[in-house]
This record gives structure tokens, sequence and C-alpha cells, in this order.
């Protein structure tokens, strides 16, 4: 049983959203976005006990209801009859809902089940008197002639849920009265046994789930697994009990002549004082001794050094709170049907660990960049079933800043989160983007003319591969993604924004090489659908020569030379209308006649161009010239040096003008 979606309600900067997840979802987005909002939220729906004040409420308006709803998918056969009344297409929606009364929350859990709206006075009625004159109005409709007479509240709200099981055709999903009580087994509540969530924020001290101290995740672990194992030892009980009897011995007052002759001497004092007085001495009833259980110490051992945890890296602590967290929920779990079993209140088979569902703040958080490139593929091993973890299923939901945590090829697990307005004087609000590799690779198949059967997700995952890279990933987290052809033209916009005094890496834009033009199609609309501005700049390639043909089979052109076939593609992806040879310079997109190279050589003069870039490369010691013009700082100082010449690349200029246009 693991999630599939989240809707939150009033909640931080969450008015009304909901977070569809997959069974490893990836939340990004700038600072403030709502990530952690969402996980947080997550926690406010398990915590047993739930913290909440006025400044949690959306705009502090504590007069609406905080909603937190959970819709489960995957639910075993077990779990679909235990909840079987609040099940909708197999799937379970339950609500935890939070009340400000009286300067503080009152938070209930509601289930929806199908209730009839004309039942609800019946079943909100103060007392029964009330109750019985609404259900006396609904007896007179035709429909409800079948339900029998009036005989105490509790028989007739049997009659209504009857009614309705019978007649579900009649019935709208509605909230429960809020019997549904979540974790404790209490009443309906049966959740726990099928799912445990843990929270992993960011900013966690180590070293205090480390300490055997009370309330502490090593001394409850402690506790549960190693602890009660041990007090249940037979040699230990009876290492007790013979304590305890030679302990009784030893003190027994008939064997203790020193007890007795201290209260005869004393008695002979006292009697100097008060002759007709004497002392007794007793012991106090004996308490039996318990052994005390011992402590643990944790050490964790990095680079075969073994030290207190507070001395070992961040990054190993972090992963040594994963690591404990998920013990301790696999222990509570099993020490709670455990004692279920005992009491007859569970069967063995309900006896299975629940899924796990993390819920991590930042999981890159002190790692180095080689362990989050390891943690990022333990992550989707574990969501996936590949790797064993502590339950049977693991679900994984992160907020994360880095480009190792995503990829271009798991898109469908990607939900970028913005702040968009909600009108004037009111804070905004959190909203969730997302996209499909189906809805991707329909685009694409549009924009190629729609020619044969329309591409499947499946078969544009495989397209994928070529393009995945760390500067794609940048993109996800970028304000403007600027797509070009190649890391030549990527140094290009670069070093003429340098030249214009525009640090664009530095301001929120990633300048993303795509390998070429044929590449540049996924990307964009990749990074469009998940709402993120995208300018586009490619070659246009006229004036190489016409092609002498192209391959039947394949498509691809005989001599290698320039497809007018990708220009009208990437054309009709932006909406303008198809050339061979296009020249443009617009808000979104620009295309070069020939290409970027030759459209400086032909601005500053390609004397002037040659010249300066032969001085670069000799004192920045690049034996090649193509290597020389992937640098930033080369192109950078060509258009600087002939600047002061008196001669500028408008065209370039234009492009890097448009480019910081586009961000809002």
């Amino acid at each position: 049983m693991i999630i599939e979606s989240v809707h939150v309600k009033n909640y931080r900067s969450i008015l009304n959203e909901t977070l569809y997840c997959e069974s490893l979802t990836a939340l990004v987005g700038a600072n403030g976005a709502g990530k952690s909002s969402f996980l947080k939220a997550l926690d406010l729906f398990y915590s047993s006990s739930p913290k909440i004040d006025s400044e949690d409420f959306y705009n502090r308006n504590t007069d609406a209801e905080i909603i937190v709803a959970v819709t489960f998918k995957d639910l075993s056969s077990k779990a679909k009859e235990l909840f079987t009344s609040y099940l909708q297409a197999e799937k379970l929606t339950i609500e935890r809902v939070f009340v400000w009364e009286d300067g503080k929350t009152v938070a209930k859990y509601h289930g929806a089940t199908l209730q009839n709206p004309d039942f609800q006075n019946v079943r909100a009625a103060p007392n029964a008197r009330t109750a019985k004159e609404e259900y006396g109005k609904i007896r007179t409709i035709s429909d409800y002639s079948t339900l029998t007479a009036w005989s105490n509240q509790g028989a007739v709200l049997d009659n209504l849920n009857q009614w309705e099981a019978e007649h579900p055709d009649k019935c709208t999903r509605q909230r429960d009265d809020g019997q549904f009580f979540g974790f404790k087994e209490v009443a309906q509540g049966y959740l726990g046994r099928f799912t445990r969530f843990l929270f992993i924020p960011a900013v966690r001290d180590a070293s205090d789930d480390a300490a055997e101290s009370r309330g502490s995740a090593l001394k409850d672990l402690m506790d549960l697994v190693v602890r009660s194992v041990l007090a249940q030892k037979e040699e230990l009980k009876r290492l007790e009990e013979e304590t305890n009897r030679q302990y009784k011995d030893i003190m027994n007052p008939s064997q203790l002549t020193e007890l007795a002759s201290l209260a005869s001497e004393m008695t002979k004092t006292l009697k100097t004082f008060v002759p007709d007085g004497s002392i007794d001495l007793a012991w106090m009833p004996l308490e039996n001794i318990f052994l005390q259980m011992p402590q643990a110490i944790v050490k964790l051992v990095e680079d075969g050094y073994s030290t207190d945890v507070s001395r070992t890296g961040h990054g190993l602590q972090r992963a040594f709170i994963l690591t404990m967290l998920q013990h301790l929920a696999l222990a509570q779990t099993s020490s709670e049907l455990g004692s279920k079993e005992q009491e007859g209140t569970v069967s063995p088979v309900a006896g299975k660990l629940p899924n796990l569902i993390l819920a991590i703040e930042e999981p890159e958080l002190y790692q180095h960049p080689n362990r989050q490139r390891h943690l990022a593929k333990i992550f989707l091993q574990l969501a996936s079933g590949k790797t064993p973890g502590v339950a049977e299923k693991t679900q994984i939901i992160y907020g994360t800043h880095s480009p190792l945590f995503v990829g271009i090829d798991r898109i469908e697990q990607i939900r970028l989160l913005r702040k968009v307005s909600s009108g004037e004087g009111k804070p905004k609000i959190t909203r969730v983007i997302s996209t499909t590799l189906n809805k991707v690779a329909e685009t694409i198949w549009e924009a190629n003319g729609k020619v044969g059967q329309k591409y499947t997700g499946s078969e544009l995952f495989s397209r994928l591969q070529a393009i995945m890279t760390p500067w794609m990933s940048e993109g996800f987290f970028s304000d403007v993604a600027v797509l070009v052809e190649g890391e030549d033209d990527r140094s290009a916009i670069i070093g003429v924004a340098k030249a214009m005094g525009q640090e664009l890496e530095g301001s929120g834009f990633s300048v993303i090489p795509c390998g070429g033009k044929a590449n540049i199609d996924r990307p964009y609309i990749i990074f469009s659908q998940l709402g993120i501005p995208v300018y586009v700049i490619w070659d246009g390639d006229s004036g190489k020569g016409e092609t002498e043909g192209s391959c039947p089979k394949c498509g691809r052109l005989l001599d290698r030379k320039p497809d007018p076939r990708e220009n009208n593609r990437l054309l009709r992806l932006l909406g303008i209308t198809e050339e061979d040879w296009p020249e443009y310079v617009e808000n979104t997109f620009a295309c070069f006649k020939c290409d970027l190279e030759t459209t400086l050589k032909i601005e500053i003069g390609e004397k002037e161009f040659n010249g300066i870039l032969d001085k670069c490369q000799s004192e920045f010691c690049f034996s090649k010239r193509a290597h020389a013009l992937k640098n930033p700082n080369v192109i950078m100082t060509i258009i600087k040096e002939s600047q002061k010449n008196g001669h500028n690349s408008k065209t370039l200029e234009n492009i890097i003008k448009k480019i910081i246009s586009m961000k809002k």
C-alpha cells in the first residue's frame, strides 16, 4: 500500500494543491516554493502528536481548516477487506482535518464512504429526539418507504447504513463522522498495519539519536529489539530469582546478630534517660533487586577508524539517521503485531511488515558528489524493489536542490513546484507541475508532422539516453533554460554575456548543450511542459550546399550535408511557419542563417576574429582552435577586444538581451 496522491489545503503556502506520487518522487523548485511544506504535511498526517500554530494556516486564516488528504493505492487483499467501505476503484482516501479552536488545533481522521445525502440530517442530529423527527420525514419519501420504523437511534443508523450498502447508485462519497482514528488501531483505524512513515528533516542531530536517553531513537530501538529479548531469557530470570533469594537470606534479622546487638546497646543508653524505655530495630520490607539492563554505545567506523557519532562526517551521520529510523520502524511494527497476535486481535496473515514511506528533505546535504550519485541510485533501486529494504516495499519522496538526484530520463518522477500569485494583497501559493513520457512523445510526433504511428513513452525513453548530461539535469533547477547545439555554442553565449556584464550562470540561467540540433526537441518539450521558460538557439546551416538525397529506409542524408527538415521540425515545434533556411532572433528562440561562428566573423570581421583568436590560443595555451572556441573566456576576450576597435556582434548581443528578458 503506497501513496498515490497528497491533497493539501490551507497549509502554509499550499492553499489547495495535489501532489501525485510515484514509487520515487523528486520535488524540485526554488527555495520557499513549498517542497518542505508537502513533506511536513505528510508528517502531520501520520504524526501522533502534530504541532500546528496559527502561522501554519495559509495567510493566517484560522477560520479555514487545514486538510491533508492522502490517497493510497496497491492495497493488499487484507487491506481491501478491512477498508472495504472506504474504497473507491480499489483506492483508499483518508483525510486528516485540523481545526483551530480556542488557540489550539483539534485533529481528526476522516474516511470517505458512500452515503446518501438525504440521511445527513439524521446522522448530524444533536439528540435522539431530533434524529427521530428527521427520520420520520425521510420515511415519508417514496424512495425510502422500505426503511423500518424508529426503534432506537443506534438501530436506525444501522438501517441507514444497510440501505446505502444496497443502493450505492443513490449515494455519493462523503466524509465520515470522524471515527477513522488512524494509526493506533483504535476503532476503524488500521492504517498502521499497512504503512509506516519516516520523515528525515534537513536538520537533525545524529548524536541525539545515538544517545541512550529518554525518547531517543537508539533507546527505543534497543528496548524493542535487544532488551525486550534479554528480559525474557530464562537464564537471566533464574539469576534474578537466585540473587533475590540469597539477598533475603543474608538480610534475615535472625541471621544478623549485629542488628539485635545495636538495638541492645542503644536501649542501655536510652534507659539512662527513660528507665522503662527500649529500642527495637527491624528491616523495612525488602524490595526485589532488578538486574540493570545494559546500555549501548554507538560508534561509527569511517576510513577504518571507530569514533563517536558526533565526530564523524555529517554525510555518514545523515546515513546513520536514515538507517536507524528504518530499523526502528521495523522493530515497532514487529512489536505491535506480536502483541496483537497474543491478544488475538490480529491474524498471522496480517503479520507482514508494512510498506515504508520515506520523506527526506535535501538528501544531498553533507554528501560528496560521488556519494550523492550513489544515494540517488540506491533510492531508485529501493523504490523499484531491485534492492531489498526493511519493508516489503519502500516509497521515497524527497525535496532536492541537487542535479544528481534528478535526470531527464526520470521526468515522470519529477514534480516542479513554483509560487504563483493568488491575488492582490495575498501571499503567493504553491503549484505543482509535472509531465509524462507519453505526453512528451506525442508532442514530438506532432512536431515531426504526425508521420506514422503516434510515438509512445517507452519508445522515447531510449532516445533520452543521448542527452543525459549534468548540464541537462541542471535545467530542472534553472529560472530559464537556454538550449544550444554544442559546447562551443554554450561558451559563446556565456562569453558574450560576460562581455556585456551579465553573469548568466550566477543569475538562474542554465546554458545547456544538446549535442546537435536534432536533440533539442526533447529537452525543449520537457522543460516547457514543466513550466520552465526555454530559449532555443540553433544553426540554420544555410550555404553549406544542398543535399543529394536521403536514405529511403532511415531517412538520413546520404552526403551528411545540412538537412533543412531539422529546421522545419524545430520551427513547427516553436509554432512558426516552416522554411528551409531560417534566420531569426525572436523573444523565445534564435536561428543563425549559417552558424554562430560565421555570424561572429561577419559582424566583427573575419580578419579581426582570427587575429584575436590566435592571441587567445597563445595566451590560454590552446593548441587547437576548436578547443579554444569552447572556452567562454576566449569568446569574451574576442568580443571585448573587438569592441575596443569599434566592432560589435549585434546579433549575439540582441540574443543575450532576449534571454535576459525571459526571467520574470
